[in-house]
């Protein structure tokens, strides 16, 4: 986890540089997200239709972001995932494409999928890291998360 906060907190020089316009002229924004496409490695051990909505504060100027998740995980328990994370925006020539990172604390994963996460206490608490991909103009978004080895998630954003 603190190797997550360590990453997520660095400026860098061009990503600052790189930043995509934004809607607003504002620093600050709110970042609404749902999906409902997962793609997994191996599908035996995942059940039910999965749904995702979340809401993210993003302030531009330090391309941080604090968000929280409520989703039907992969075994079709509810769940929610309180973060912190950081959009890199890297090249010049694509100045709308990210990458990002967050950590938080995960919620929803009990009984028998307890132990999907090495970093677990409780019934169902863990601690969490999503890497992702993504590319935004102007208000749309479109993300694609990398959950650990198992899966990909597309995600459809709205900024307002």
């Amino acid at each position: 986890m603190l190797i997550c906060m360590a990453l997520m907190l660095p400026s860098i020089s061009s990503a600052d540089e790189a930043e995509p316009e934004q809607g607003t002229d504002d620093a600050i924004s709110w970042y609404l997200q749902g999906g409902g496409y997962r793609h997994w490695k191996e599908k035996e051990s995942y059940v039910g239709d999965h749904w995702f909505l979340g809401i993210e504060r993003h302030n531009h100027d330090k391309n941080l972001l604090w968000g929280l998740s409520v989703f039907d995980n992969s075994f079709g328990d509810f769940s929610q995932y309180l973060y912190v994370g950081r959009n890199w925006y890297p090249f010049d020539k694509l100045p709308h494409f990210r990458f990002r990172l967050t950590g938080g604390i995960v919620h929803g994963y009990s009984g028998e999928n307890q132990d999907i996460s090495p970093l677990n206490w409780g019934d169902a608490w863990a601690i969490g890291a999503v890497p992702g991909i993504g590319y935004q103009k102007d208000n749309l978004g479109v993300d694609v998360a990398i959950l650990s080895a198992s899966g990909l998630l597309l995600l459809v954003g709205y900024e307002f």
